[in-house]
């Protein structure tokens, strides 16, 4: 069968019930799913989108739906108890933003978008802006060039803080973090600059440890590259402790990064097929590489996932998933129905401690 690209996404709510949320044509669609195998109803809740959007949640079970209109501006629609309140954002309409992301905690609320900077030919800004429950500010967190792809942006909260990753170009890949206390932007930490153009993004922290992933030209190929990064408390800076290859050469695309019961899956799209390999040291090293013969037989596509109360257990931001009528996701947990792939010795090119 296929991948599809399409954005959709998966919220837990704080009443246990599970709503998805999915672009049709210029529409976003909600729907709630009351089992595993089915769809209780299903409602159009935004009209008129341009092309991005993204959701949040909090945990009085209200739903934030930020997207930019066919208009340019950037509007958040709040649902609260089936009653739905529109923000426009923008006083006048912007260009076109690109992976547009959203983060609620409580009544603290983190927008991120990539924007084009005008007369400046393949330049943009990363743009942050924060309410804090009374009123919004805004920050740039970067300019960035783009040479071949626009690649995305990862954001992830530490503490009450907020880290960012994201390439500076198609070589080099930053970290930044948002300390909400002094609500300033902290120093840029470049953490991978290598001569060969990269392409997708990933990133979950576990603990003191920040897990990295994306993908790597090799020889007109691709190839999924790991890196282990630990953060130095006492010189307030990120350390790169292990770099790999993954995959084998070929054309892998969108790695996933997932903490499952105590391993580390690195999951991803090859021929249309899941694929994907784990490691039970977190990241020290890596089992065979995995194809789930259940994605040669299924539509699937990439969903994000938002847990409003998260496990100990489950680090989950993106998977792969199968689509109507049951959603399930594909490539990690027991090894039922999977094909070993055999490793090639070229992507045992790994560099320890860097």
């Amino acid at each position: 069968m296929a991948f599809f690209t399409d954005k959709w996404t998966i919220a837990e709510m704080a009443s246990n019930n599970m709503i998805l949320v999915r672009k049709s044509k210029n529409n976003i669609l909600l729907e709630e799913v009351v089992s595993e195998t089915s769809f209780d109803s299903r409602e159009i809740i935004a009209k008129d989108i341009l092309e991005e959007y993204d959701m949040g949640i909090d945990g009085s079970n209200n739903i934030y739906i930020l997207y930019q209109n066919t208009e340019g501006h950037l509007i958040l629609n709040i649902l609260k108890n089936k009653k739905k309140e529109e923000v426009k954002l923008t006083a006048e309409p912007i260009s076109e933003v690109f992976d547009l992301n959203i983060i609620v905690e409580g009544k603290i609320i983190h927008i991120f978008y990539v924007i084009e900077i005008q007369d400046k030919e393949n330049k943009y800004r990363i743009n942050h802006h924060y309410y804090d429950g009374t009123k919004w500010s805004t920050y740039g967190v970067d300019e960035i060039s783009r040479e071949k792809v626009l690649n995305p942006i990862r954001i992830i909260k530490i503490e009450e803080d907020v880290l960012i990753s994201y390439y500076s170009n198609d070589k080099e890949i930053n970290l930044r973090r948002f300390g909400i206390k002094n609500l300033e932007w902290g120093d840029k930490f470049n953490i991978v600059s290598t001569e060969t153009d990269k392409i997708f993004l990933d990133m979950i922290k576990d603990n003191d440890t920040i897990h990295l992933t994306y993908c790597e030209f090799i020889d007109g190929n691709l190839v999924i590259r790991y890196n282990k990064i630990l953060y130095d408390k006492e010189h307030r800076q990120y350390i790169k402790h292990r770099s790999e290859y993954i995959s084998n050469e070929g054309s892998p695309s969108y790695p996933n990064l997932i903490f499952y019961e105590d391993k580390l899956w690195i999951t991803w799209v090859e021929l249309n097929k899941v694929v994907s390999r784990y490691s039970e040291d977190r990241g020290e090293s890596w089992d065979s590489i995995y194809e789930w013969n259940e994605s040669r037989e299924i539509d699937f596509v990439r969903y994000k996932y938002i847990n409003i109360n998260p496990r100990d257990d489950i680090i989950l931001k993106y998977s792969f998933g199968s689509v109507y009528p049951e959603v399930r996701f594909i490539g990690f947990g027991p090894l039922e129905k999977v094909l070993e792939v055999p490793i090639k010795k070229k992507i045992n090119n790994i560099f320890p401690r860097i």
